[in-house]
């Protein structure tokens, strides 16, 4: 008898395995489970109960009845499966309907009245994740019956822990993928740097003036600083502050009134430091008030009339549409920039709390994607691509939701079943992204793990077929990976991992990106040191 029940116990086992890696989709995985349970006892049917953090239970698979409860919910303490999630002792019950136990009212409202029940408690470790249930058996169950399904129980046990990841963090995923949508759709906006630059050039060109920059204002240094600039001598100006109440620009700014000045050397309120600093040569001056709403936020300057000439009123009054127009850029932009980093923020906290589940891993995503930006700056990226590879980085491991602790966390080397659910991850995290619709972040998600000369997955690309975003997001990653301690090795020394991203140059990574990470890492080393230990 014992060794016929092991033979039975054995196919079982086998035939739920093959259910739970038929990747059919969740609820078809656990119909598939479910379906094996019932006839392995002889029920007519069964459903999965999930524990959520609030003590409800949660229908998330049901076989041989109505599939419309899936969702449905049972409060605390509700029916025989709400008995058994609290005693975590099983119920036979024959005849529910005399049993008072039985949620009467719910079964009424769905249309399901069970002839009899047996439910078990499902646990990992020392805390339950959920019931099964299994109903309608010709003749009612006995102790036998739950022998048997205690038998398969550690293997549901672990499967069910897997979907119960997926529900608990449904919600977090739902919420990060409204930001991230929000997000990308604000990042349509165009970068504010180009923004005022195109409207600086645009004010010289029709003032016909040598040069054209704006100003703003440092509240807490009390001084004003250049971020926009035209003419020859733009670059030389990004590093030059002026004092408060110093120059032309300082009085348009304490005063906030328009000023022309038709000869700067015959003006004391002119500040000379800057021409010496540029080796510009100013002549004459338009400088105009930026606001935001009630409040001076800069000054817009244009400087000197080509060919020697002088600034007409209409000039003025041009210049003066074209700094409404710079003002309301920067109104907007700033606001952008606020809803931005919000957004970022909120961001962060779902993945922090992602990484929160491995101690090891905590600060990895902050760190590949600060190494994926400083790649990005030896390239020539517009705004709108770096925020993608930026988002792409930040989510590059959001597949990992789902996969089970114990894999995640598993001290030694992983066995081939156990490896072959982690590679599961790019496609997971791309799965999760989809409906944002947005190819850049999605590759990038997708194939951070694709190799070079072809040996990486998921899809087994190769060269330039791997999109530019992943390639980037594969050498941040391995680079973190070897530096950092893993509960199965110490971080490598910084040495060590240059050594290695040099050897597999070619092979695993892109020589090119490899080559710029390097000149990053020569150019930046103490800063990349701290940011490894942080």
């Amino acid at each position: 008898m014992f060794s016929k029940r092991s033979e039975e116990t054995d196919v079982i086992i086998k035939k739920l395995l093959k259910c739970a890696v038929s990747k059919t989709g969740i609820h078809e995985e656990f119909k598939c489970m479910l379906k094996q349970i019932a006839a392995f006892v002889k029920a007519g049917a069964g459903s999965l109960l999930l524990l959520l953090d609030d003590e409800s239970l949660q229908f998330v698979a049901v076989y041989g009845g109505k599939e419309e409860i899936i969702g449905e919910r049972l409060p605390p303490g509700t029916g025989i499966a709400g008995v058994v999630a609290e005693s975590l002792r099983p119920i036979i019950s024959n005849n529910p309907a005399e049993d008072k136990r039985w949620a009467k009212e719910f079964a009424i409202s769905i249309g399901y009245i069970p002839e009899n029940i047996l439910a078990v408690p499902v646990m990992t470790g020392n805390k339950i994740v959920g019931v099964l249930e299994v109903l309608n058996k010709q003749g009612g169950f006995r102790k036998e019956d739950l022998k048997l399904l205690s038998s398969i129980i550690p293997l549901l046990s672990s499967v069910v822990e897997k979907v119960r990841l997926y529900y608990v963090n449904q919600k977090e995923i739902e919420r990060l993928r409204a930001l991230i949508d929000i997000s990308l759709k604000l990042g349509g906006m165009l970068d504010l740097q180009t923004l005022l630059e195109g409207i600086m050039e645009t004010a010289k060109e029709a003032l016909d003036a040598e040069a054209s920059s704006i100003f703003m204002i440092d509240k807490e240094r009390k001084d004003l600083y250049f971020v926009a600039a035209t003419g020859v001598k733009k670059e030389s100006l990004k590093e030059i502050r002026v004092p408060w109440g110093k120059g032309i620009v300082g009085w348009v700014a304490e005063q906030g009134r328009t000023l022309y000045v038709p000869d700067v050397s015959k003006d004391e309120r002119f500040y000379s430091k800057v021409d010496e600093k540029t080796k510009f040569i100013t002549k004459s001056i338009i400088a105009v008030p930026l606001w935001r709403k009630n409040e001076i936020i800069g000054v817009a300057e244009v400087l000197n009339k080509k060919g020697g000439g002088t600034f007409t009123v209409e000039d003025i009054t041009v210049f003066e549409a074209i700094a409404k127009h710079a003002s309301i850029a920067i109104e907007n932009a700033s606001l952008y920039k606020e809803l931005e980093d919000m957004f970022r923020k909120a961001i962060m906290l779902v993945v922090n709390a992602i990484e929160a589940k491995d101690p090891y891993t905590k600060g990895h995503t902050a760190r590949v994607t600060k190494y994926s930006m400083l790649i990005a700056k030896t390239f020539k990226m517009s705004a709108e691509q770096r925020r993608a590879l930026e988002l792409a980085a930040l989510l590059h491991d959001v597949g990992k939701i789902g996969i089970p602790d114990s894999v995640l966390l598993k001290p030694g080397k992983l066995n081939d079943e156990e490896y072959a659910l982690i590679k599961e991850h790019p496609s997971r995290g791309a799965k999760i992204m989809e409906p944002l619709k947005i190819p850049e972040v999605i590759e990038g998600i997708l194939h951070h793990h694709e190799k070079f000369d072809g040996s990486g997955y998921p899809d087994g690309l190769k060269d330039g077929d791997i999109p530019f975003n992943a390639r980037i997001i594969a050498v941040a990653d391995a680079f973190d990976a070897m530096t950092t301690d893993r509960p199965y090795r110490k971080g490598l020394p910084l040495e060590e991992a240059i050594r290695r991203l040099k050897k597999d140059s070619g092979t695993h990574f892109d020589p090119e990106i490899v080559q710029a990470f390097l000149d990053v890492l020569e150019v930046r080393r103490e800063e990349i040191i701290r940011t490894i230990s942080s």
